[in-house]
């Protein structure tokens, strides 16, 4: 067993652990105080790295992919994407990033798949850009239950994906990132039809994070704001009946992203500096439409 204690501050925490050993005790359960570690700020947990300002790769993880050299089997290709998916959480849009990588995957046998690689100038370029990615991963907030949160969707031809934000002291903070490739017959689903899967799928992502609470998903497809939150009948066939039956909630507040905020939106899942994040929030929350939808 594991046991991962949290206190908002040093006041707080002999209590908190007190709970704990007592808790431990009535069931006979003993701890290797050799194994544990008390009242530090920081740790190593999980194979991530825990601090007051979140949560983060290990820098040796993230060191061990940026020195791995480009494959030349599927099965050593295999062993890369296992490495970089670990952290997947942390990078924005990782399917599609991803997405030449795990073409050649088609077929494969496994991490013992001995078939060489063909690669081409695209497709080296997308495994020298996975690893930056993890280079350059946001650090993730810890959850504050009561800031709003704001879940951000889209869809391409070949891959959906969501990021999920709370606001805090007018700060948008990452939470999570989630990214998927499309299947074959998903690929010839519309356009509308795409973006009801991704929000869909990145409601059901993250239903832990999102159970009970109220939130916001911005979409750039109009389309299906018509739809969504509304009781369907028989306007629809049975996919995405079935769909928007799921998304209606009064729980979700669902609004539409204009261009111009629309990049600003999405240019903050690339920033990594604290400061431009604020930069850029602050002139987010200039726009009505934005403050309204951010209130809880």
């Amino acid at each position: 067993m594991i046991f991962l204690c949290y206190s908002e501050n040093a006041e707080e925490h002999p209590s908190h652990l007190r709970t704990i050993f007592q808790r431990l005790s009535s069931y006979g359960l003993k701890l290797n105080i050799s194994k544990c570690v008390f009242g530090v700020t920081e740790l190593i947990f999980l194979g991530h790295f825990i601090t007051p300002d979140g949560i983060k790769p290990l820098p040796d993880k993230v060191q061990a992919v940026l020195d791995y050299k480009q494959p030349e089997t599927v099965g050593s290709l295999r062993k890369f994407l296992g490495l970089l998916n670990f952290y997947r959480r942390f990078l924005p849009k990782a399917a599609e990033q991803q997405y030449l990588l795990s073409e050649f995957l088609k077929g494969s046998k496994g991490k013992k798949d001995s078939k060489p690689l063909n690669w081409s100038s695209e497709a080296i370029t997308a495994f020298q850009r996975c690893k930056q990615a993890l280079a350059d991963a946001a650090l993730l907030a810890h959850p504050s239950p009561s800031a709003p949160l704001a879940l951000h969707v889209d869809a391409s031809d070949y891959a959906i994906g969501g990021a999920l934000h709370q606001v805090v002291d007018s700060e948008l903070q990452p939470l999570a990132f989630f990214s998927r490739k499309l299947t074959s017959s998903e690929k010839s689903y519309s356009a509308y039809d795409r973006e009801l899967l991704a929000i869909y799928s990145a409601i059901r992502h993250f239903r832990y994070m999102l159970e009970a609470r109220d939130f916001t998903v911005f979409t750039d497809h109009k389309p299906s704001l018509m739809l969504l939150g509304k009781k369907v009948t028989s306007v629809l066939h049975g996919r995405s009946v079935s769909w928007i039956s799921s998304l209606s909630s009064p729980q979700i507040l669902y609004t539409f992203q204009d261009l111009t905020i629309l990049l600003l939106m999405f240019s903050l899942v690339f920033l990594q500096s604290p400061s431009q994040v604020k930069l850029t929030m602050t002139v987010l929350l200039r726009h009505n439409r934005l403050i309204k939808s951010f209130t809880p």
